[in-house]
């Protein structure tokens, strides 16, 4: 590979104490042959957070920037958008762990000029065991896994957690929606807007991995699914109304909604669910949580 543009590594950082330092190390320990600069955004955390980045500033590559309060995903990667002036720009969650190579796997796609952005894959930390949900979330007909290596991808599958888009879309598209400010959402809506000015050009890269360490219950990414569709999804709805199917919004309040997503269908996929575990029944529960949201918003 002769492509290395200069690269900038936007990481925001939450109350992600406990493993905010193995993310960086992994960060840093990738090889490449141009200047890479890492963005610290410590957004607002009441944890030991702030501390564990301090113990980074002494490295030259890596730039710390404090937040006073949280502000949401939006505004910490916005913060570093604007700190930085690398011609890639990566997007890396502070619970991710990268693997050997990810930035050379994400660089080598985006050699091609005509690709304008990369989403990597997700795993499970090695040793850990999987639960309902891990078996749903790393399921390969889930998100961009399903269309493989090399095939455009629409935008509800480009998400920002393990993520590198040149810097130049940034002259045509606006940056991320800081008024979606919770959970879920905001790298969608960006997401949106880039694939309407580049349609072809997002690619998915099942080598470019990053382990998730933040491992979570049915019940408790039910709820976070839930307050996305009682607060973001309105948004996006209402902000883009033209690409409602693509956004699942043909499915609030329609009659095959209601026919699929009402209190027994509920009932009995959960029941389901219990004691017959498998990625369709999972798919439903998190999906009804979406639409039970959204059917609870009020103007």
């Amino acid at each position: 590979m002769n492509y290395y543009p200069t690269v900038d590594i936007v990481i925001p950082c939450y109350n992600i104490g406990h493993i905010i330092e193995k993310c960086v190390n992994s960060v840093i320990a990738q090889e490449y042959n141009n200047v890479v600069k890492i963005y610290l955004i410590n957004d607002g955390s009441t944890d030991n957070t702030p501390d564990v980045l301090e113990s980074f500033i002494s490295l030259n590559n890596i730039s710390v920037i404090h937040h006073k309060q949280n502000k949401g995903l939006s505004a910490a990667r916005n913060t570093g958008i604007r700190a930085g002036k690398g011609e890639i720009i990566c997007f890396l969650d502070g619970d991710m762990v990268v693997k050997q190579n990810w930035l050379k796997y994400h660089i080598e796609i985006l050699s091609n000029k005509d690709i304008m952005g990369v989403v990597g894959d997700h795993r499970l930390p090695e040793g850990e065991t999987a639960n309902s949900l891990d078996k749903y979330l790393y399921n390969k007909r889930r998100g961009a896994r399903q269309f493989g290596e090399g095939t455009p991808i629409k935008f509800p599958y480009f998400l920002f957690s393990n993520t590198s888009i040149k810097r130049i879309v940034f002259q045509m598209i606006k940056f991320f929606d800081e008024k979606i400010s919770s959970y879920g959402g905001e790298d969608t809506e960006l997401a949106l807007r880039l694939w309407e000015v580049y349609p072809e050009s997002l690619r998915f890269s099942s080598k470019a991995v990053s382990e998730h360490h933040s491992q979570l219950e049915l019940d408790e990414f039910c709820r976070s699914m839930y307050n996305y569709g009682k607060t973001n999804l309105p948004v996006l709805l209402e902000k883009h109304p033209q690409y409602k199917n693509d956004l699942g919004g043909d499915w609030i309040y329609t009659s095959k909604g209601f026919f699929l997503f009402n209190p027994i269908v509920r009932w009995f996929i959960g029941l389901l669910n219990r004691y017959f575990s498998n990625y369709f029944l999972t798919r439903y529960m998190v999906i009804d949580a979406v639409i039970r949201g959204a059917r609870s918003f009020t103007l």
